[in-house]
């Protein structure tokens, strides 16, 4: 009809005040209803130029219209039976024609809507991009020897849809009308870079229900032809005349839809198509879906309040898909078994955050689209406990989302704002390294920059804190404080500032967290800074605080209240203003976890430390005795003397003597292998026979001992019997074991002079001669130096004044 190399602007209106009136011969060279905008005659051939001037009309003497302040449509002349395929990304219209056009877009650079029209001819094909308008819809037709585009403000449902069927492995789709060859291309989307394999056809589109999701696949929406988006090298397209053949490249044991068998024609695998228009035709399908549902007849009233289900689920609108959902289903309760009823019920859990554990069947299909909404209904679940078993489960969320993460970009962009930014911080979080690389695959768009912050801190990037530290001041209120926590955490693995200022820092920000939902996480990163800077009481106060919000079960603090309780058992500097707000901190501990004996053992500790620094015997007394119940072995004997002792202090003999162990039979340490008593015991038996006045008997108890300890306090009972004689043989060994480390001293330490004196004390008086005058000639020109001289002097008998005996 029209010439190659003709201009590209046969743009065309329905404007009659704009239209240049032609004859009828020249009019029925363009559909019925339409016309050329400007002066055709040097486009058309002379063949044309003759059926047009039958009317005898000179086109050459009509003025030529200047300019246009809008056209309906445009005719691409692009040949006859010339096979296409188009499909949208966001606004940008593409069309992709067979064989080499010369197009010129110059004469629409002021023609409304087609401002944004580019022509390109690549090998064997040409790609036309065109902006459509705001709230449109575009309509592509075959048109004599060329194609028609046009818009409207409402999309209308085509029947011209490809048939879609299965040839073993393969998927077929067929066009519904046999008009001309059939011819495929791989193309690269010129916005995500993605491979796409296109179908040219002059028939048939792939509209939202055949949307098909497979491992390296995924068929596209499309106005015209087949669009398919292939990442993976082994999946082909191939036609054979009638129909398209989507398969994997040589044979494969492997199934191109994990699904098996694909649904019937006219259903997607989960039956609920997610991709859109803009907000404004949403609305508006929101709307008419409102209406159709109020006027459906009693028997099409589920299928159309499903209908509205789906238009609100596109709209990300949540309440309005429980709402409806819940009136369908009590109305048609059977209603919920089917596959879309269960996908638009994944999708309003995800949208309201509800926890719902019968959404999780691993039946419903192993695609990846599939796999995201399970993932995203298992983000939903509370999470509980801590360790290993929590850190599987969140690997395997994130596993499943970042399976059909790319599947959300083709979702509507009020879906797309709500999905995106939660699902890529879950991958970013708690994914794998190959989690990780899908996320990053994606393009960089606003809902994915914070997901990317965070996956660059999870791999310790260079620019990792850099990214944070950017995002930290973005004025969103849903992103710096995401941001902030992840930047404090960073901080803390890499020791980068104090631990204590940290955690004040977290805590300080806690409004913050709680409102973008992650003050759980918060309170357990204080916790952690606070336990890193050895501030005991602030983490047990933060333990205590999140339990008290979440519950035990909901807040992971088990691990750290051992360390918490370790932490304040083994602590040696305590001031006792801090040690009296500690005390009742530990006593309300003690409460969290009353079967776990390690950790009470450790609280019990620390009290009683805390008791000793107060100067409170009684309660030190009584957490002695909760340590005995659970102790074994050594430590179990350490705190029975210490108890002992208190209890002497106290002068309680009967609570010593409780206290204190049975005693063996007294043959027991002399059977074969049999063990003395520990020194320690035997000393407090004694000390306890002493304050009952039975000294034979507490020396009994230190009969054979050798050991330092024992033999002073043998002195010392010798002493109070005013036995002189068996006071010198117990302390000759003590004096002579300290005396010889410090033979080449120039002069006693207290305790040695201390021991000089008292035995020179008892020699004395049971007139040991011999013992005074090796004491004389051992020390007495070290103790002439010390200020005991002349005390030392008048024992050892320098002076004529001598102690009676037994004096």
């Amino acid at each position: 009809m029209l010439a190659r190399g003709c201009l590209f602007a046969l743009a065309m209106l329905l404007l009659p005040q704009h239209a240049v009136a032609l004859p009828p011969a020249a009019s029925a060279l363009l559909p019925s209803g339409w016309s050329f905008l400007n002066d055709p005659s040097p486009l058309l051939s002379s063949q044309e130029k003759a059926r047009a001037s039958v009317g005898h009309t000179d086109f050459s003497a009509r003025p030529v219209m200047q300019a246009v302040p809008y056209a309906t449509g445009l005719w691409l002349p692009l040949g006859e039976m010339t096979p296409v395929a188009a499909f949208q990304n966001g606004r940008r219209l593409l069309i992709v024609a067979a064989g080499r056009h010369v197009i010129d877009t110059a004469g629409l650079t002021n023609v409304a809507p087609f401002e944004g029209v580019s022509a390109r001819i690549m090998a064997d094909m040409t790609a036309i991009s065109i902006l459509c308008p705001e709230g449109s819809s575009p309509l592509i037709r075959p048109v004599g020897h060329g194609w028609t585009v046009s818009f409207g403000r409402q999309s209308t449902a085509s029947p011209d849809v490809m048939l879609l069927g299965q040839d073993e492995g393969a998927l077929t789709f067929t066009p519904p009308r046999e008009d001309g060859a059939l011819f495929v291309i791989t193309f690269r989307d010129p916005d995500s870079g993605r491979r796409l394999l296109l179908g040219l056809s002059r028939s048939g589109s792939v509209s939202g229900d055949l949307i098909r999701r497979g491992a390296g696949f995924e068929v596209r929406p499309s106005l015209m032809g087949l669009v398919i988006a292939a990442d993976a090298d082994a999946i082909e397209l191939r036609q054979n005349g009638k129909q398209f053949f989507l398969d994997r490249v040589g044979p494969s044991g492997t199934p191109l839809l994990a699904g098996g068998k694909v649904a019937a024609y006219g259903a997607s695998d989960a039956g609920v198509a997610l991709a859109g228009s803009p907000p404004e035709g949403l609305r508006e399908s929101v709307r008419r879906a409102q209406i159709a549902a109020a006027m459906a007849s009693a028997g099409q009233r589920f299928d159309a309040r499903i209908r509205l289900a789906q238009a609100a689920a596109r709209l990300a609108n949540g309440a309005l898909v429980s709402q409806v959902l819940q009136v369908a289903l009590e109305d048609q309760p059977e209603g919920s078994t089917r596959k879309d009823v269960r996908r638009l019920r994944q999708i309003s859990a995800v949208l309201n955050g509800r926890a719902d554990p019968s959404l999780l069947s691993e039946e419903e299909g192993a695609t990846p689209e599939d796999q995201f909404w399970r993932g995203m209904v298992r983000a939903q679940l509370p999470i509980t406990g801590e360790g290993p078993d929590v850190d599987v489960q969140r690997t395997r969320t994130a596993r499943l989302i970042a399976a059909g993460l790319p599947s959300v970009s083709g979702y509507s962009q009020p879906l797309r704002h709500r999905l995106l930014p939660v699902a890529a911080e879950w991958v970013a979080r708690y994914g794998t390294a190959k989690d990780r690389g899908v996320l990053l695959s994606l393009p960089s768009v606003p809902e994915t920059v914070l997901a990317r912050a965070l996956a660059a801190a999870e791999t310790h990037a260079l620019d990792a804190r850099g990214q944070l530290e950017t995002l930290t001041h973005d004025p969103s209120p849903m992103m710096w404080p995401v941001a902030s926590e992840a930047a404090l955490r960073f901080d803390l693995e890499k020791d980068a500032s104090s631990a204590k200022a940290i955690g004040e820092r977290v805590d300080g920000l806690m409004p913050a967290f709680r409102m973008v939902g992650r003050e759980r996480e918060a309170r357990l990163l204080s916790i952690d800074a606070f336990i890193k800077g050895k501030e005991w009481r602030a983490a047990q106060q933060g333990v205590q605080d999140g339990q008290a919000v979440y519950g035990k079960a909901g807040f992971p603090g088990h691990d750290r209240l051992l360390v918490i309780a370790r932490g304040f058992a083994e602590q040696k500097d305590i001031e006792a203003k801090s040690a009296l707000a500690e005390v009742e901190l530990l006593k309300a501990a003690m409460t969290i976890e009353p079967n776990d004996p390690t950790l009470q053992e450790y609280l019990l500790k620390a009290l009683e430390r805390r008791y000793a620094v107060l100067g409170l015997p009684e309660a030190q007394r009584t957490v002695l005795r909760g340590l005995l119940q659970s102790q074994q072995g050594p430590e179990h004997q350490d705190t029975m003397v210490k108890l002992v002792r208190l209890d002497l202090d106290a002068k309680d003999l009967s609570a010593a003597l409780h206290d204190l162990p049975a005693e063996n039979p007294a043959d027991v340490s002399v059977l074969p292998g049999g063990q003395p008593e520990a020194l320690e015991v035997s000393l407090l038996r004694a000390e306890v026979a002493r304050e009952q006045h039975d000294l034979p008997k507490a020396a009994h108890y230190l009969t054979g001992r050798t050991e330092t300890q024992a033999l002073k306090m043998r002195a010392q009972l010798m002493e109070q019997a005013k036995d002189w004689a068996g006071a010198v043989s117990a302390l000759k060994p003590v004096i002579d074991a300290a005396w010889t480390g410090r033979k080449e001293a120039s002069a006693l330490s207290p305790d040695l002079e201390a021991l000089v004196l008292e035995l020179a004390g008892d020699a004395s008086r049971a007139h040991d001669d011999i013992t005074l005058a090796t004491l004389k000639g051992q020390y007495g020109s070290l103790m002439e130096r010390s200020a005991s001289a002349g005390v030392f002097k008048l024992l050892v008998g320098e002076s004529s004044a001598k102690p009676p005996a037994g004096g």
